[in-house]
């Protein structure tokens, strides 16, 4: 393929890049980007304070704020270590592992250390989040900064880091997504920092990434590996085992650290969730959810990113000079991708794959898929004005869009014939995925009709793109984020803008109900649920996690429903019978012999009986069945409830 000023995949922009050196994060030379950078920064921090305005709701006169589940439940560890009480579930009973953010756990302790209102806690936890995606995107335009010199890239880079709805959800509803993802994006700054000019104080700075990144969530040692290898790799000779081993050894030593704490308190060799989420689910089973739920979601969701992605492949614009300094930096963004992806696959993917975007997982490394297209999009518009060059360009992705489209459908034809059953089924029939296969298969379709007569669609063979070399374009920017990235996020946007982000009211129900729980019943007043998050947490009383995330006992048990990553065991006698629990907020599949059993260990169903999710209480308890079946899920019913 011929570039904008070379042949054979080499690009201006690439020798720019390989001087850039060390540079700082804006200086004089980035003065055209400093003006959009600002604007689109600006956007977000108005997009972001929308959003954490609309998750949060009013009881008794206060306006509160809550966390997605998982959140919520290491707010619980955190809250209980920071009384004093140890990195524990429930206070007073055996210590059981139930997060794998050891270090964001900690961060959450520390904020409730401050002495905030319980109703604004998480408010802080959110601002972090702020702060992480603020200071990511400028991460990401430090990168592309040295991927290219095209200036326009690390604009387009940044903002689509910042409007990127995946990791923005995961990361301000509380999780620690966005950390996990700046540690690694920081990490790969650090690397390609030290490959152009090497300094034992930067290797140091990489080293204490590597070790947080290990503590904030232990399956990120292998991306920290990979990183180190490189950075070890392209260090001067001589220095190249010292910078292997200081990177590689502090992560280490914090990873050993943990697990020494581990055995110690916990009296185990890996957390909870390990057992929880592994043990008794065959390799096999895991991997044709995990490999089916990403095609999916990467085929619906990001199925015009991945066709670029594609595109650039196909073109050579890296393999044909794999041992530049950039390209080698694009092949090893490519190996972060795939090596995020290959856990999510390998884990069997993430417990919500229902909101059809990246999960938890995959969420880490869009930063580096957002560097590699925008790349490959400024090399496809440098060599636009060639004739060749664009028809070649132009079929490429329209095969690559035929073949998502393909995919799309051929995973939805399996859906059909061989659906899931139960409620925490993932492999289903979907028409919003069909419907999306059928159309990028029409529009690849409709490209390839298009080709042959590009030149009646470019005015004398030439548009101007490719001369955006000393300017931003704010609108040309603008669109080419609008054309890679909105066609995937126009849906959960959508659905955020008609009914705020995905399960937020459920998690608004849960915490009124933990206040409701908190005044008005005694402290050993014991409960049990599935979703083991608001409630727990804003009850403050001894709770039965069904699910096992928080219960050693479910944890080590076979797979009762279809396989759904920590949602799919349970114990009703362990938790209900032997636990004597005194509320079931909710029940998971059940057969007519657990019913029976509920029933005979002395539960009786709250409210009417036709309701499937009705709260069980139990016979010891009845005195405060008519606090429950009172209107307390709404914010007038609660305050009539608790009084103001």
């Amino acid at each position: 393929m011929e570039t904008r000023n070379g042949r054979d995949g080499e690009d201006v922009s690439a020798k720019g890049a390989e001087n850039a050196g060390s540079t700082p994060l804006l200086s004089a030379s980035d003065a055209p980007t400093k003006g959009p950078l600002r604007l689109f920064l600006g956007a977000a921090l108005a997009f972001y304070a929308l959003f954490l305005w609309r998750t949060s709701f009013v009881a008794q006169g206060t306006r509160w704020f809550v966390l997605f589940e998982d959140a919520m439940i290491s707010m619980r560890y955190a809250r209980n270590f920071s009384r004093g009480d140890g990195l524990t579930w429930n206070v007073g009973e055996a210590p059981v592992e139930g997060y794998t953010n050891l270090l964001w756990t900690l961060w959450m302790s520390a904020l409730h250390k401050l002495g905030l209102p319980e109703s604004k806690i998480s408010l802080g936890i959110m601002f972090t989040g702020v702060a992480i995606l603020v200071t990511l995107g400028f991460v990401v335009a430090r990168i592309a900064r040295k991927l290219t010199d095209v200036p326009w890239v690390p604009v387009a880079a940044a903002a689509a880091t910042w409007f990127c709805y995946p990791l923005v959800f995961w990361t301000l509803r509380g999780m620690e997504v966005g950390a996990v993802s700046l540690c690694i994006t920081g990490l790969l700054a650090f690397a390609l920092e030290i490959e152009d000019d090497h300094s034992w104080g930067k290797v140091a700075g990489m080293a204490a990434l590597g070790g947080a990144s290990a503590l904030l969530r232990s399956d990120s040692v292998t991306s920290v590996a990979m990183l180190g290898l490189y950075a070890a790799a392209v260090s001067p000779k001589g220095r190249r085992f010292v910078t292997l081993a200081m990177v590689g050894g502090f992560s280490v030593a914090m990873l050993g650290g943990q697990i020494a704490y581990r055995h110690n308190y916990y009296h185990e060799k890996v957390p909870n969730t390990a057992h929880l989420k592994l043990g008794g689910i065959s390799t096999p089973t895991r991997v044709k959810r995990g490999l089916f739920v990403m095609l999916q979601v990467f085929g619906y969701h990001l199925g015009v990113p991945f066709a670029t992605l594609l595109t650039g492949l196909l073109s050579g614009l890296v393999s044909k000079d794999y041992k530049g300094k950039t390209n080698r930096r694009l092949l090893l963004l490519i190996a972060m991708l795939g090596l995020q992806f290959a856990y999510a696959i390998y884990v069997g993917g993430d417990a919500w794959e229902w909101m059809l975007y990246a999960n938890r997982y995959t969420s880490a490394a869009m930063p580096a898929l957002i560097l590699l297209v925008t790349v490959f999009v400024s090399r496809f518009l440098g060599a636009w004005e060639e004739e060749a060059a664009r028809k070649a360009t132009v079929r490429r992705f329209a095969t690559s869009l035929v073949g998502i489209g393909l995919l799309l459908l051929a995973l939805m034809v399996l859906a059909k014939v061989r659906p899931e059953e139960g409620i925490a089924r993932t492999i289903v029939f979907s028409k919003k995925v069909a419907g999306f296969g059928g159309l990028f298969f029409l529009v690849g379709l409709l490209m390839f009709l298009i080709t042959p007569n590009l030149e009646l669609l470019v005015e004398d063979g030439k548009i101007g793109l490719g001369k955006m070399r000393d300017q931003v374009p704010l609108g040309v920017v603008t669109l080419i984020l609008v054309v890679l990235w909105a066609p995937g996020q126009l849906e959960p946007l959508a659905t955020w803008a008609k009914g705020n982000a995905a399960q937020f009211h459920d998690e608004e129900r849960y915490a009124r109900l933990g206040i409701l729980l908190n005044r008005k019943t005694p402290k050993d007043f014991r409960i049990a649920v599935m979703a083991a998050g608001a409630t727990p947490y804003f009850a403050d009383r001894p709770t039965e996690d069904m699910l096992g995330k928080n219960d050693a006992v479910i944890a080590k048990q076979s797979p009762k429903g279809v396989f759904s990553p920590g949602h799919d065991k349970w114990d009703y006698d362990h938790s209900l019978r032997e636990k004597q629990s005194k509320l079931i907020v909710e029940l998971a599949d059940r057969t007519d012999k657990d019913m029976a059993n509920i029933r005979a260990w002395g539960f009786s169903k709250l409210g009417k009986p036709e309701d499937e999710d009705a709260m069980w209480i139990h016979e010891s308890a009845l005195q405060y069945a008519p606090v429950f079946e009172s209107e307390w899920d709404t914010r007038d019913g609660l305050d009539a409830v608790l009084g103001k």
